[in-house]
């Protein structure tokens, strides 16, 4: 590499010293350096030494590890092209301002060698974050704070305070974590985070019970993010607080503290790519598993539950001009319980599927399919008038209690398009969509051939149907759609309505654009 340079530089000192007249030469008018760099990209070039600048908190360790490829470079070409990809490392550890690369020729006794200046500016390492979201009756405040390579090896440690319907004592919920998390785990690229939490939850918009949790956890996410890999020991404690005199039996049998011990793992496959501007072709896969009751405490709940969700999309000239496409999407899901007498007490109520609101089948309200129980004090009138098949409010007087299943499933078949004669939708991420839902949630009475039977004829017998017509923006948290629903079928007990929905859900098999 040197050799070449003092040969061009020969050259255009020769032209510089004939003209004469103080005007420069014509390889003083223009130099072309992409021309310069074909002509010495694969001449050999080795890596003489690599020198940081800038690096105050940040230990040297960490960043020479993101710059140990540069050091396995043959040419320019490979010197350049490894140089760029460790600058994209140093940046996705999101704890600089700025990082920069000067490559020099290496020292003249040294020839065909190169040295390498890479500057770094770091960030102050201090963050706050809050927020406001509300997602159907429920206002969620947050508050976050971060602290980034504190003890220089990019580490994060993170502060979240959360608090829902703090205006409505009877529904609030919180939650509140304190978490480590490390973005290249024993020097790979592979993520580890630890947290302690405390949550509650209040279902009492759904059932007579709110649930404290408090517990510990782990994942470590493979590089790529391919898998998922954690573990939650939490303490969990079921109450109904006021609402005992007016709870379902299902409930109220619940009601105490358990101890879960699980592990969960977590595989993603995406094979999809960008088709259009709003659309995309081809398919995805999660399968999430969970093991829970792993430890020698007889009273946990012991269970097994298998999670699958499958995503496709294809685009389809059906609206000439307009961006189309086909979307299918199926979710299923089987809560199993293990261990002797497992069928002798129920699932855990906390661990169950539930089904209805955007996320799973339009048209319904959160949580407003599937099994439930009746409410003591509810009258038989109204029970009779519950048992009739019509449509309710959000806040209609909750008469049952939603219990959830131990099978489920739910299927969406969408034509997602362009809005006509709207391009600020389109680059606003927003699109139109003509879908139809279809899905059910039963429970699962035990693992003889005839309850097995049961269970399948029941998930086939009373599946829940719903289609409409909607606006859907993708934004980078979730879905947000404005929908008009028609709900084609349900049952009795069930909470749903026709009409216009509004709703917001989230995905990891949501594609971003």
């Amino acid at each position: 590499m040197s050799d070449g340079g003092r040969e061009d530089g020969m050259g255009d000192g020769g032209a510089a010293s004939e003209s004469g007249n103080g005007s420069p030469g014509p390889a003083e008018q223009e130099f072309d350096f992409s021309a310069t760099i074909n002509k010495v990209k694969d001449k050999p070039c080795a890596l003489n030494r690599i020198e940081i600048v800038g690096d105050e908190r940040t230990k040297r360790q960490v960043i020479e590890r993101e710059l140990e490829v540069v050091r396995s470079a043959e040419t320019l070409e490979d010197l350049m092209q490894s140089l760029s990809d460790a600058v994209d490392e140093l940046n996705a550890l999101d704890i600089f301002k700025t990082v920069d690369a000067v490559i020099d020729a290496g020292p003249d006794h040294l020839p065909n060698t190169a040295d390498v200046t890479v500057t770094v500016e770091e960030k102050s390492g201090y963050g706050l974050h809050t927020g406001l979201y509300v997602q159907g009756s429920e206002t969620t405040a947050e508050v976050s704070g971060s602290i980034k390579n504190f003890f220089g090896y990019a580490e994060e440690f993170d502060l979240t305070m959360s608090q829902g319907n703090a205006f409505s004592p009877k529904t609030r919920s919180g939650r509140y974590t304190l978490s480590w998390q490390d973005n290249r785990f024993l020097g790979t690229k592979s993520q580890l985070r630890a947290q302690v939490f405390r949550t509650t939850s209040s279902f009492l918009n759904f059932s007579s019970y709110s649930e404290n949790k408090t517990g510990l956890g782990a994942d470590w996410v493979s590089p790529g993010g391919a898998h998922k890999l954690g573990y939650e020991l939490a303490w969990r404690e079921l109450f109904c607080g006021r609402e005992s005199n007016s709870a379902s039996r299902e409930v109220l049998q619940q009601a105490g503290h358990n101890l879960k011990s699980s592990l969960k793992h977590v595989a993603m496959a995406d094979s999809r790519e960008v088709a259009g501007a709003l659309v995309s072709r081809g398919a995805a896969i999660q399968a999430t598993t969970e093991l829970g009751g792993i430890g020698l405490d007889p009273n946990m709940f012991r269970f097994f539950r298998e999670e699958v969700e499958v995503v496709a999309e294809r685009p389809v000239p059906i609206l000439s001009g307009l961006e189309t496409a086909l979307e299918l999407r199926l979710k299923a899901g089987v809560l199993l319980p293990w261990g002797k007498g497992c069928f002798d007490k129920p699932t855990y109520i906390g661990d169950r599927f539930f089904l209805g609101g955007t996320g799973d089948l339009r048209g319904f309200w959160i949580k407003g399919a599937g099994p439930t129980g009746k409410c003591r004090g509810a009258g038989d009138n109204e029970e009779a008038d519950a048992a009739e098949v019509r449509p309710s409010t959000s806040s209609e007087g909750r008469i049952r209690d939603a219990l959830g299943g131990d099978v489920m499933f739910s299927a969406l078949a969408a034509l997602n398009f362009e809005v006509p004669f709207a391009p600020a939708l389109k680059q606003a991420g927003i699109h139109a969509h003509v879908y139809g839902n279809a899905g059910n949630c039963v429970g699962l009475p035990g693992y003889g051939r005839q309850a097995l039977a049961s269970c399948a004829r029941e998930l086939k017998e009373k599946t829940r149907a719903s289609f409409g017509v909607g606006l859907v923006w993708s934004s980078p948290i979730g879905k947000l759609e404005a929908n008009y629903c028609r709900v084609a079928k349900a049952f009795a007990h069930d909470k749903w309505r026709n009409g216009f929905h509004f709703g917001f859900s989230t995905s990891n098999l949501d594609f971003q654009h």
